[in-house]
């Protein structure tokens, strides 16, 4: 049977899905898989931050002061979604999708950040 949750396959003898979903109370209970942090995420971060500074350093040498200011806003944002990411926040990882397009599509397609996100917090 497929977790409505996660995804993944289970036996149709399974009481309990890997990611915490409950197949007879239809809840989510704590997870049997605990993840750490995603080696994806570590990749994703990396590829960021070096955009990041690119981008930095292009505003500094155009000079233009809204450049800078815009680059600056935008790099809180990001970090501010990344730290909610690191709290297994799920639309804190959508949100990333979206503002860091294309390179947020390792984020989407990567089935480990997905179910580091499911996990429940202790």
């Amino acid at each position: 049977m497929k977790c409505p949750r996660c995804g993944l396959i289970n036996p149709d003898t399974a009481q309990r899905c890997d990611c915490g979903y409950d197949f007879e109370k239809g809840t989510v209970e704590s997870s049997y898989y605990k993840q750490e942090l995603p080696k994806d995420i570590k990749t994703y971060l990396i590829i960021i931050v070096v955009v990041n500074v690119l981008v930095a350093l292009a505003a500094l040498m155009g000079g233009d002061p809204i450049r800078i200011v815009f680059v600056l806003i935008w790099s809180a944002g990001i970090y501010g979604l990344y730290s909610q990411l690191m709290q297994k926040k799920n639309w804190a990882r959508m949100a990333l999708i979206v503002l860091t397009f294309p390179i947020g599509l390792f984020l989407m397609l990567s089935r480990e950040v997905k179910l580091y996100c499911l996990q429940k917090n202790p």
